[in-house]
């Protein structure tokens, strides 16, 4: 499967992540007050999106996943969830933008939103490449040459090539 355009950019996913959380944070509490959508579901919508938006939040910023982030009880939410949400999300974003066409803006926003929604189920995550990052990263921090005392080891290096400068003649000068 042929990853969609954007899989790449973590901070721009984290970014719509963010925008869709900042959306139903304005709307919801609205559409609650007019009977349109039940307090318990709009809780819910919100806990899912913010847990979206702060697990893409570290994801761009190449942090570990957020405490309780696959924990409801935690302010997380569940996989399932995730996707569920993000596919209502996607399917309406792409209807705008099919309704709006030549609107461009439209059309990058429901791409965007697919491609969160396909990182939701790619295998492997952008999470999972993300904690191998940091693995990797662990790892090589605890190699003996990388705890060493940096300025002592710049300090011999210095010394290594100074000495070796001196070794050396240009051509022509007579030893």
């Amino acid at each position: 499967m042929t990853p969609p355009r954007w899989f790449s950019d973590h901070h721009l996913l984290a970014s719509v992540a963010r925008h869709l959380h900042a959306q139903r944070a304005a709307y919801y509490p609205r559409l609650v007050v007019e009977g349109r959508l039940s307090r318990a579901k709009a809780l819910d919508g919100l806990r899912i999106m913010r847990t979206i938006a702060r697990s893409w939040r570290a994801i761009a910023e190449l942090r570990p996943e957020p405490v309780g982030a696959k924990d409801p009880d935690q302010g997380g939410a569940w996989p399932f969830e995730r996707v569920q949400h993000l596919t209502v999300v996607a399917r309406h974003a792409r209807a705008q933008a099919d309704a709006a066409e030549g609107n461009v803006q439209a059309a990058d926003l429901a791409d965007a939103i697919e491609t969160l929604l396909w990182w939701e189920t790619a295998r492997p995550s952008a999470r999972w490449l993300v904690d191998t990052t940091l693995a990797g990263r662990h790892q090589a921090n605890a190699c003996p040459l990388a705890t060493a005392d940096r300025a002592a080891l710049a300090r011999r290096i210095e010394q290594r090539r100074l000495a070796d400068a001196r070794k050396t003649r240009p051509l022509g000068v007579a030893a």
